[in-house]
This record gives structure tokens, C-alpha cells and sequence, in this order.
């Protein structure tokens, strides 16, 4: 069979297999109204179409019209309330989600819409750790905890997010999320870098015969965790930092004695002003003192605007691929593109209407996880239809705002049934539901 070309209804296929191969949590019941699908499905609507209110809207069309968009849009049959919802995926492990991420990701490969994200002959994947649950009251066997000065106690939740990132993109491709979480047989309570261990075990052979180079702070440029990511196939730019990383430092002090650090100057015009970018590098030096020590590249960028002297930017970075004068820039660069995690992703997902941060249902033991998931993948489809659906990149350029965006599709949803997602914006784009067939034939 051939594959399904990327749109909504593909997408939301992914999403349909992974919950058909999930297993129930309840009791089989002749009293079970709700199927395990709707309330995936409902959940997910909510977050897909960034609002609380959403559902509720539908259920007063269900009854008015006898039919909703939930149902034609969605899938669903039912529409289950809340606290129904909460009830079921509370039961329901993250992980039977993360195959969704993996399906999206091989469809944009497959179908040639990774290209504008290739650097470095592959493509870059940033890591970084994010906060999405606290509390000084509720909490799991899921929480992390961190007990303050005064003897309170704060619960959390957080995950590391990984995205596909490249220099010159906006935009982010979110990949399937590992979360810090208490770990059986572990009296520590778990870390970023050990969940980054996980996520390499767990998804590297998803990218088999990639190139692929990961991204992170310098919380991740040590050498075990150099050591697990070179064994899994891949490579990485991590930030590298004097005060964690003595050794490794002095090492580049007797080199610089000798004259044995390359050095490098480039100028470049920005708008109106000229910028000068001044490079350091030098290539196998060990990362620590103790052996035995890996050997990496070690490179170092100031950015500087040539008027004034201003320093706009300065990082240094540890890499095993090699430095020369050619290369340093674009390694450089993509180091310093981890930002985009934040900028692009964590930000987007906490201030732009997804509301990262925002407590939708905590339970006793997948429901916050599950809840962020399904959220990441509203995230991620939305990102997938800017970047292969051209009459929705033509309705988010019109509309201008993303909020203003989403108002129209609250709105619309709300007083209007359509029967299916190209039918909502064929009507968004050009006031009907037929023009988008008659304006391409």
C-alpha cells in the first residue's frame, strides 16, 4: 500500500494506530459509555485546538444538531467530560504515544520536507530540559521533589523535549519527549542527563544511517554521556564551560602558550552594522584529566559589533567532528543554534497558547505526562501542516497572529458543523468549503 501523503487526516491516522495498540486501563464493563479513543481523541482536541472550552461547545451542537465537530474533524463518537477524560488517561503510560512522534518524523524524511533543516551533511537535534508541573501540595509517585531552606517541600514534574533544529529556521520539529521521573531500583532521584541516556536507548535507532548531531548545554559535555552518544551512531556540539571543565582548559592554555590555537576572523555586514565573528579552535585535546579521556574538538566564537566593541555573543563548544578554518564557522553556528529549544519550542509552548505550564489534570500516575504528550503532538502537527499544507500556511500568513488564528477556530467551530478539516479551511481561506477544489482545478 502506498504511503498516505502528509495532511491532517494522515496525522491524525498516526495518532489513531497508536491508541488502537494501547491497552485499556479499566475493567472491562458493560457500563463503559466512553471508548478509550474518544477520550484520547478529546484530550487531544483540546490542546490541538487551544481551548479548555472546546468540548464543551461540541457536546451543545451534539445536541442541537446531532452531530459536532468533534466528531467530524476528530473522529470521536462520544464526547466525554473532563473529569472522564482524566479518569482513563491517568491510566495510560506517555510512552504508548512516543510512535506517533517517530511516524511523523520518517513521513517529513520520506516526503522530502526535511531538507531545509540538513546541516552538517544531517540534521541537528537539541536537548533540553523543561519544567511543566509544580506544586507544594500535589503530587505522584511520578514527581520530582525539592525540599527548600525553610523545610517546604516543592513537587514536579518536568521532561526533556527534543527537537529538530538548523540555523536560519523559525521553526522546530518536535521528536518524542523522555521524562525525569523517579526510576525503579534508584535511590537518586533522576536527572536530565540520565533521561538523555534513556531517550539515546530508546529512539537512536530511529535514526540509523543518519547523520546526526545533538545539541545541549554543557550539563551534557562529559564523558559518559559523549561516550553513549558515540556509541549509538551520533555526534554532538556541547557547551563547554572553564569552571566545569578544568582540565580540558588548562590543556588550552599551554597550547595557546605555543601558539598551537588557531585562530580565526570574519566580518560581516548586519542590516547597518558590521559585525566581527572571532574564532578559536584547536582539534584532540582530552575532555578530562582522568584516563581514560576521549578526545575532542574544542571551539570558541566572540561576536562582536565592530562600532563599539559590543560583545553580542560568546560561547565555547566541544564537538568530536573536525575543526578547520572552513568548517569552525558552521560548528559555530550550529552550537549556538541549541537556543532555538528555548526560543522556538519551550517558549512557544508556555506563552503561545499551548500553556506548557499550565496544570490540566495532575492524578496519581501517567495523567500529567500523558496530558504534555498529546499536547506536544498538537504542537507538532501544527508545525508539520505550516511546513506541507500550503492553503494553511496561506490562512496563518493572512490571519497574521497565531492567536488570531486559533480566535478563528474556536469561533468557527463553535456556531458552525464542517464536515470535514479541509472543509474548515477551504471555508477560512475562501469563505466556502468548495473554492479550494475549483481554484486548483
Amino acid at each position: 500500500m502506498e504511503p498516505m501523503k502528509l495532511s491532517f487526516i494522515a496525522l491524525l491516522e498516526y495518532l489513531n494506530r497508536a491508541i488502537l495498540g494501547m491497552k485499556d486501563p479499566r475493567l472491562a464493563s458493560n457500563a463503559t459509555k466512553y471508548s478509550l479513543l474518544d477520550a484520547v481523541l478529546g484530550a487531544f482536541s483540546v490542546f490541538f485546538m487551544q481551548s479548555e472550552s472546546f468540548l464543551e461547545h461540541q457536546r451543545h451542537m451534539e445536541s442541537n444538531q446531532g452531530k459536532s465537530n468533534a466528531t467530524t474533524l476528530f473522529g470521536m463518537m462520544e464526547v466525554p467530560t473532563v473529569q472522564q477524560m482524566r479518569n482513563i488517561l491517568d491510566g495510560i503510560p506517555a510512552t504508548s504515544l512516543s510512535s506517533v512522534f517517530n511516524c511523523v518524523y520518517q513521513a517529513l524524511k520520506r516526503d522530502g520536507h526535511l531538507k531545509p533543516f540538513q546541516y552538517l551533511g544531517g540534521i541537528l537535534i537539541a536537548l533540553d530540559g523543561t519544567q511543566y508541573f509544580n506544586s507544594h501540595k500535589l503530587n505522584c509517585k511520578c514527581c520530582s521533589s525539592r525540599t527548600h531552606k525553610n523545610g517546604t517541600v516543592t513537587y514536579f514534574h518536568s521532561a526533556i523535549l527534543p527537537v529538530i533544529v538548523a540555523p536560519g529556521q523559525s521553526q522546530v520539529i518536535s521528536l518524542a519527549p523522555e521524562f525525569i521521573t523517579p526510576q525503579d531500583g534508584q535511590e537518586k532521584q533522576d536527572c536530565e542527563v540520565a533521561a538523555a541516556k534513556r531517550w539515546l536507548k530508546h529512539h537512536a535507532a530511529e535514526f540509523k544511517g543518519q547523520t546526526v548531531t545533538l545539541l545541549g548545554d554543557d550539563l551534557y559535555s562529559h564523558q559518559p554521556m559523549c561516550e553513549e552518544i558515540l556509541s549509538s551512531g551520533m555526534n554532538f556540539i556541547f557547551t563547554c564551560l572553564e569552571t566545569s571543565h578544568t582540565a580540558l582548559y588548562d590543556w588550552l592554555k599551554y597550547l595557546d602558550g605555543i601558539e598551537a590555537v588557531t585562530k580565526l576572523e570574519v566580518k560581516q555586514w548586519n542590516k547597518n552594522s558590521r559585525e566581527l565573528y572571532s574564532y578559536q579552535y584547536v582539534n584532540g585535546i582530552p575532555l578530562r584529566a582522568s584516563q581514560p579521556a576521549i578526545e575532542v574538538n574544542w571551539c570558541k566564537l566572540i561576536h562582536t559589533r565592530e562600532s563599539d566593541g559590543k560583545i553580542l555573543y560568546e560561547n565555547a563548544f566541544v564537538t568530536r567532528h573536525e575543526l578547520n578554518e572552513q568548517s569552525v564557522p558552521l560548528f559555530a553556528a550550529a552550537g549556538r543554534c541549541r537556543w532555538k529549544t528555548e526560543n522556538e519550542n519551550h517558549n512557544v509552548l508556555k506563552t503561545k497558547g499551548y500553556h506548557l505550564e499550565h496544570n490540566f489534570g495532575h492524578g496519581q500516575e501517567h495523567l500529567a505526562s500523558c496530558l504534555l504528550t498529546l499536547n506536544l503532538l498538537a504542537f507538532l502537527f501544527h508545525t508539520v501542516l505550516h511546513l506541507t499544507d500550503l492553503a494553511y500556511q496561506q490562512i496563518r500568513h493572512q490571519r497574521g497572529t497565531r492567536k488570531g488564528f486559533f480566535q478563528d477556530l474556536l469561533s468557527l467551530t463553535k456556531y458552525l458543523l464542517f464536515e470535514s478539516w479541509s472543509s474548515l479551511i477551504d471555508f477560512m481561506l475562501y469563505g466556502s468549503t468548495s473554492n479550494r477544489a475549483a481554484n486548483s482545478s
